[in-house]
């Protein structure tokens, strides 16, 4: 099974000379990559955030008038249950974002650039039960050596965090893009991020 690792493109926030800079949000949170996510559900492969912010940084990502002081994290997460193989992909980034959709969407932007990915169908905005925050999802079909499959993807933006989380089971990656339930991928969206957004300090 293919598996996302769009790890490489984190997305353009603007450059400075496209409009006036504004009063920035105060920093209270931030994104992590916790060892285990979803109830130890998932573990923890591989942490590429080092590498994926100095990227970040040397494309001058997040120097726009729109975003300051951001941070890159990348997570690639695989799951602990023994039947069958699953995964799941965290990126995102974190920093005072004055258009946390423009963030967001930077980052599916990303995700929609990547090797081997295709976006069969238009996302949808999702504001799942006890969310403070709309979430952008969708169905990709990421192929590679292994073939196609299908991956839905639930993206969230506040004004410090922003990522997407891309998931793949046994259950989705042979789904049909139509058929896949976008609500459930949000409900387990909002919950990894209840888990990853931390306070700062």
């Amino acid at each position: 099974m293919a598996l996302v690792l769009a790890l490489s493109y984190i997305g353009n926030l603007g450059s400075d000379s496209e409009r006036p800079a504004k009063t920035f949000p105060e920093a209270k949170y931030r994104l992590t990559v916790p060892k285990t996510l979803l109830a130890n559900e998932y573990k923890l492969v591989r942490d590429g955030s080092a590498d994926a912010d100095a990227e970040a940084q040397k494309k001058g990502y997040g120097a726009g008038p729109d975003a300051r002081n951001v941070k890159a994290v990348i997570g690639s997460y695989t799951g602990t249950a023994t039947d069958a193989p699953r995964g799941l992909v965290l990126t995102g980034m974190y920093g005072q974002f004055n258009d946390p959709a423009q963030a967001r969407d930077s980052l599916l932007d990303g995700m929609r650039k990547a090797d081997g990915m295709d976006e069969p169908n238009s996302p949808k905005t999702i504001t799942p039960p006890g969310s403070d925050v709309d979430m952008t999802c969708t169905v990709m079909l990421s192929t590679d050596k292994d073939g196609t499959s299908t991956v839905p993807v639930c993206a969230w933006g506040d004004d410090n965090t922003a990522a997407y989380v891309a998931f793949l089971t046994p259950a989705s990656a042979k789904q049909d893009p139509d058929t896949v339930d976008l609500n459930a991928t949000a409900q387990q969206a909002l919950k990894v991020r209840g888990e990853v957004r931390r306070p700062v300090g």
